[in-house]
């Protein structure tokens, strides 16, 4: 995984001791904060797939008009079942989705994005942080099943079906969705990522249904 870059959690600033938020809670939240999002939570539907706990208790302390989580496999009352690639949800109806580090396990990618896109207001936004490796020109995936040690070792853990590569930015394109990955430089310029115990090589993966929609940060 080092030697093809693969971008992913930083294991040396993971936890925090103190709440147990991991670095990607962190990086997540302040991303959102900069790009004015949470902003705009109060009065928003919102779609929230295998929610980041830390997340989403703060999300709902922002007043959304809702906020529905949900998982695959829920594992909290508070979850409702959710299959990502087949959402039982109408067409144009949240503000906002967020599907973070769940489109390395789905055996459809470019299902769970259109299902997501299609579930989008005109100008919803998605976020969908992911792993991957930029150096790979195409994302790595088998026509067969794969043994966790397999996984484990080409894609960095043993429930990966695939490592995404360069051509990421394509399964988002092709639901007709606009946006990109956003560097944390320019996202957070000047912020010393490792006094927040994020991952400056993780940038921020920030769709919009809207064709013609502009990101300033």
């Amino acid at each position: 995984m080092q030697l093809i870059g693969a971008v992913g959690s930083d294991l040396e600033h993971y936890l925090c001791p103190k709440c147990h938020c991991n670095d990607r809670d962190r990086h997540l939240w302040l991303y959102m904060d900069k790009a004015g999002l949470l902003l705009r939570i109060q009065g928003s539907r919102i779609l929230h797939i295998a929610p980041e706990t830390h997340v989403m208790h703060r999300l709902r302390q922002l007043t959304p008009m809702e906020y529905i989580c949900g998982d695959l496999h829920p594992v909290s009352h508070e979850y409702l079942k959710i299959n990502c690639e087949h959402l039982e949800f109408t067409d144009d109806c949240f503000d906002l989705a967020i599907c973070n580090h769940v489109l390395e396990h789905v055996s459809r990618p470019d299902r769970a994005i259109a299902e997501l896109a299609r579930c989008l207001k005109p100008r919803g936004l998605l976020i969908a942080q992911t792993p991957y490796a930029p150096l790979l020109m195409k994302t790595f995936e088998l026509s067969t099943g794969i043994s966790p040690p397999f996984a484990q070792l080409f894609y960095g853990q043993e429930d990966h079906v695939r490592l995404f590569g360069a051509d990421i930015v394509d399964y988002f394109r092709n639901a007709g969705l606009t946006g990109g990955l956003f560097p944390h430089d320019l996202v957070l310029p000047g912020m010393d990522a490792g006094r927040y115990g994020c991952n400056a090589r993780e940038p921020f993966f920030l769709f919009s249904k809207d064709p013609s929609a502009t990101f300033h940060f």
